[in-house]
């Protein structure tokens, strides 16, 4: 683990064995939920659904789903956290047509396996039967709310489409990207959760407002380790982003705080890096000198506190439930993770 992602003092954190254990029992009944909802008249669309869905992957969504509803005050069925790992399996399905990408969870991408049209299809057959389950639930709210959730989601890929190859790009701009991209389904799921128990409006903000921070802490972590991690740990190629002309906070850190006269030498080799392994090595190697990668762990980190914070008014004076412990225990987890 790079000394950039060491351990924070949060409060409230599990010893890593009982947040793992605590997890993993969750997931548990949301992989079931997959199996039993899963289903199509045609086999072939399930037969990709499955390389992609079950691929690996640690359910973060559908058991933060599970965890929201039950702090909030009932627990959620685990068919309708499948929901969220349908939209996540989807976004990734479009995603690696988009970045023609050869590699996700450590093998093969659906697209090579299955061809670009047929994975495009396979998602937007899944982005469906997240709707179908959602429209089981009595409440509305549930479905307005993964609406917005999805549309929000489809205006962060038009984004990240339009600013691809933007060297300029700043840190602002970049924000509203990882928060439409990555950061709104993560709290659509914790906000779903508390609807689908029934929790009263401030609640339901609350648990929102922890999801976006969360989220935006995941993917500065992500964006970090593309410059640190390796292929092996992260289960996909790693120093890719500048390879495809993705500006990401460590390189905006980089630029804006370099020597100057470095300046014009990192932007350079970044235009050259979508053709030029070497040059990309090198602004890779610019990146982590001039501190892109420690400052955006410590963004994460910054974020990672704000998710905990958003809780606070939530928890009384008695010692929290152990769905809410795990919430808290989960923040500081997402920085320090390796995949």
């Amino acid at each position: 683990m790079p000394s950039d992602s060491a351990p924070k003092t949060l409060p409230g954190a599990l010893e890593p064995a009982e947040l793992r254990a605590r997890v993993l029992a969750l997931a548990e009944p949301a992989d079931q939920a997959l199996e039993d909802t899963l289903k199509s008249h045609v086999p072939y669309i399930e037969q990709v659904s499955r390389y992609i869905i079950f691929s690996g992957g640690k359910r973060l969504r559908p058991v933060l789903y599970l965890l929201a509803s039950a702090a909030a005050g009932r627990q959620g069925q685990a068919r309708h956290a499948a929901i969220f790992e349908y939209l996540h399996a989807a976004t990734l399905l479009h995603d690696d047509v988009i970045d023609e990408a050869g590699l996700r969870r450590g093998r093969p991408a659906a697209r090579t396996e299955y061809g670009n049209d047929a994975v495009i299809l396979v998602g937007d057959f899944l982005f469906s039967k997240s709707y179908s389950l959602a429209a089981e639930l009595p409440d509305h709210r549930f479905v307005t709310a993964l609406t917005d959730c999805t549309t929000i989601m489809a205006e962060g890929q038009v984004l990240e489409l339009l600013f691809t190859g933007d060297f300029e790009l700043d840190e602002a701009n970049y924000r509203k990207v990882i928060e439409a991209k990555t950061a709104v389904l993560i709290a659509a799921a914790c906000q779903m959760g508390a609807i689908a128990a029934g929790a009263p409006q401030a609640t339901i903000d609350a648990f929102y407002a922890y999801g976006a921070e969360l989220g935006m802490a995941f993917q500065m972590v992500d964006d970090a380790l593309d410059y640190v991690g390796t292929e092996h740990e992260f289960g996909k190629p790693v120093g890719h982003d500048l390879a495809e002309g993705k500006i990401t906070l460590p390189f905006i850190h980089a630029r804006e705080h370099c020597p100057p006269d470095e300046r014009p030498r990192l932007l350079e080799l970044a235009e050259a890096a979508p053709t030029n392994p070497e040059a990309a090595a090198q602004a890779k190697e610019m990146v982590r000198r001039a501190g892109g990668v420690t400052h955006t762990f410590e963004r994460a980190w910054e974020h990672a506190a704000a998710a905990q914070e958003a809780l606070r008014p939530l928890m009384g004076p008695e010692p929290p439930s152990a769905e809410m412990e795990t919430l808290l225990a989960v923040a500081p987890y997402v920085v320090q993770r390796r995949s």
